[in-house]
């Protein structure tokens, strides 16, 4: 692949490269203060031809942005979001493919039980990128949730140094409708084309679930007092981070006898 240089990938540094792919890869540089990584591993539930995509994030960060407000007007707006890398690196063994990264970054409060979707909205990301790429390297811009998608994530050889793509999931209703939450989860699917399927018998129902990656946060203060570094990954009970299938839609088992209706009333 144009521009891998085959070194121990030990050796990390941070010279950009360009993939074949064309798209916006870098070498993956030292980990930074705060940074964590996630490697695949293996489920049960893991059928042949699985593959999973390395993961890199900085915990949440909250911080104020210009918005928009319902009716279209100019506001400051709280927003919280999650800077990530991606790379793609086969197990030991395997020559990996390019593969696409739909990702779903879903937001769960335990102690408030509501949900909250990653909204990719370009002026906010703009303003991201600003904060967290203040030199403007194109190659080390921010990528929407959607922007990710559009190219595949090149493979790395695996005796070079990995080529990282970087993304950020945002969320701007925190404030709104979850500003006390101290624990919460966030569920990332798409970083593995993984699927099992579970069948109710009793409910004559079929779970598709996918593999996903879940990383448990804890934020020991609330909106009173807000900072940029209040969310931390909560290790208190295990790794914060672990891999799971999750059930993401259900639908009717296939083969199901139609549910019989009780028989009319006698006249």
């Amino acid at each position: 692949m144009t521009g891998q240089t085959r070194l121990d990938r030990r050796a990390f540094f941070g010279a950009v490269v360009i993939s074949a792919a064309g798209g916006p890869t870098v070498a993956l540089a030292q980990p930074k203060v705060g940074e964590r990584k996630v490697d695949p591993i293996n489920l049960p539930l893991d059928k042949a031809g699985v593959w999973t995509l390395h993961f890199r994030y900085k915990p949440p960060r909250i911080v104020q942005l210009d918005g928009f407000s319902k009716d279209g007007k100019r506001e400051k707006k709280i927003v919280w979001y999650m800077w990530y890398q991606v790379y793609n690196l086969p197990p030991e063994g395997r020559t990996a493919e390019p593969v696409t990264f739909l990702p779903e970054f879903e937001l769960v409060t335990k102690d408030l039980l509501t949900n909250h979707l990653d909204e990719p909205q370009p002026h906010i990301i703009e303003q991201l990128n600003k904060i967290e790429n203040p030199q403007n390297h194109p190659r080390l811009e921010l990528l929407s949730s959607i922007s990710i998608a559009k190219r595949p994530i090149p493979p790395s050889l695996p005796d070079a140094i990995p080529l990282v793509v970087t993304g950020v999931a945002v969320w701007t209703d925190m404030a709104e409708k979850a500003p006390k939450t101290n624990k919460f989860s966030v569920y990332i699917t798409g970083l593995s084309n993984a699927l099992a399927t579970e069948n109710l018998v009793k409910t004559r129902e079929r779970l598709i679930k996918r593999k996903t990656l879940q990383i448990n946060f804890i934020r020991p203060t609330d909106d009173n007092k807000p900072q940029i570094t209040d969310i931390r990954p909560d290790d208190a009970t295990g790794p914060a981070e672990q891999w799971i299938y999750r059930t993401t839609s259900v639908t009717k088992a296939i083969g199901s006898p139609e549910p019989k209706l009780p028989p009319p009333p006698p006249m």
